[in-house]
């Protein structure tokens, strides 16, 4: 069982009067997790509530006081798993803390729509959200010698992050695990989030994402390749993002006349679910998107290794009208950074309109220097 980075993380800033919120799509391991905050906390009698049965849904469901104490108060811990599924979570949670502000308590959801809606409502300013990724890159590496993390780098281009996926020998064994979750578990947690016309049009948007990771994306184009109206198109890849199947960045501009500012480029939380989707798992030297595979590791790395550090990152995109480009520009308060990712050793010359208007030199990431820059 690997170790979550998350784990220090959490234990580490948890407090009384307050609910941990572990959001995360299905799969990236969020039940292991929290058997391994149980452990870290060294609490035994620790009370699990599941949120995908039955029975965890009708013990938890209710807003009776009485009820719920009855069911928490010989408990220390009290961990509800998959707590979008259960009516009425947040409300129940505000009660317990209300009534036993001492006792702590952890959820997790797979999507953030309801949930997090529920939470700004009932929980507002007493909840501490955490987001769960795909195994990255530090914690593959504590199982790892890190003279050996290189050799595992195409594999987590081509597969992804899943931890089950540590558990399966064969390359077949990995693509057909790949597919049944990208259909089974992740677009139908979109579907269940609101009401969804059609579901294989969904999976045809999440489709044409895919294919252009790393790229400019117009919604307008999107709408006239599916037969569907923009506003449309907007709905399904915020339920995308909700799901986290999807994540966003957008251009950074402050001149509206010379630089793009309203663009967006889209990239995927796990390669392997993105791979599935295009149906493409040909080994790096036979495949013409090495590059954008490269740009979309290093932004969610990236994205990982700051949420786990407890850091407010923002993350944009730089380019101007002629042309010019920067895969990343990091905000953190009054401190920004920026970075070029080149896969292979072409030669790259920074931008010198960006270099001369904000003062950065742009650093170039590469194979032979990621493992800094993702760890």
């Amino acid at each position: 069982m690997i170790a979550r980075l998350l784990v220090k993380t959490i234990v580490g800033s948890i407090k009384p009067n307050f609910v941990v919120i572990i959001y995360g799509a299905r799969r990236v391991g969020k039940t292991v997790l929290l058997k391994q905050l149980q452990d870290e906390l060294k609490i035994e009698n620790a009370l699990n509530i599941n949120g995908d049965t039955e029975e965890g849904r009708n013990a938890f469901s209710t807003t009776s006081e009485v009820r719920l104490a009855g069911l928490v108060e010989n408990y220390d811990l009290v961990l509800v798993d998959e707590a979008q599924r259960i009516p009425n979570v947040s409300l129940a949670l505000k009660i317990i803390i209300d009534k036993f502000p001492h006792k702590k308590v952890i959820v997790t959801g797979s999507s953030s729509l309801e949930l997090s809606k529920g939470m700004r409502e009932n929980l507002t300013g007493r909840n501490m959200p955490y987001i769960l990724f795909p195994l990255s890159t530090a914690e593959l590496a504590a199982e790892t010698e890190t003279y050996k993390l290189p050799y595992l780098l195409e594999d987590q281009l081509i597969y992804g992050g899943y931890p089950y996926l540590k558990q399966l020998g064969s390359l077949s064994d990995k693509q057909k695990y790949l597919n049944s979750i990208t259909d089974d578990y992740l677009l139908r947690d979109v579907l269940q989030l609101e009401r969804v016309e059609n579901a294989e049009t969904l999976k045809k948007l999440a489709t044409l994402l895919a294919f252009q990771i790393g790229q400019l994306v117009s919604r307008h184009e999107l709408s006239r390749t599916l037969g569907i109206d923009v506003k449309t198109v907007s709905r399904y890849i915020s339920l995308l993002e909700k799901s986290f199947v999807i994540f966003g960045v957008g251009s950074y501009s402050t001149n509206l006349r010379k630089e793009i500012a309203k663009s967006k480029k889209y990239y995927f939380y796990d390669l392997g679910v993105r791979n599935a989707l295009i149906g493409q798992f040909l080994p790096l030297n036979s495949r013409i998107d090495a590059g954008a595979l490269w740009e979309n590791l290093l932004f969610a790395e990236r994205m990982k290794r700051q949420e786990y550090a407890g850091k407010m990152v923002k993350y944009f995109f730089w380019r101007n009208y002629q042309g010019a480009e920067v895969d990343m520009v990091e905000s953190e308060g009054q401190k920004m950074e920026a970075y070029e990712f080149k896969w292979s050793a072409e030669y790259y010359r920074a931008p010198k309109s960006f270099m001369d208007k904000y003062g950065l030199n742009v650093r170039i990431i590469n194979k032979d220097n990621y493992l800094d820059f993702v760890m």
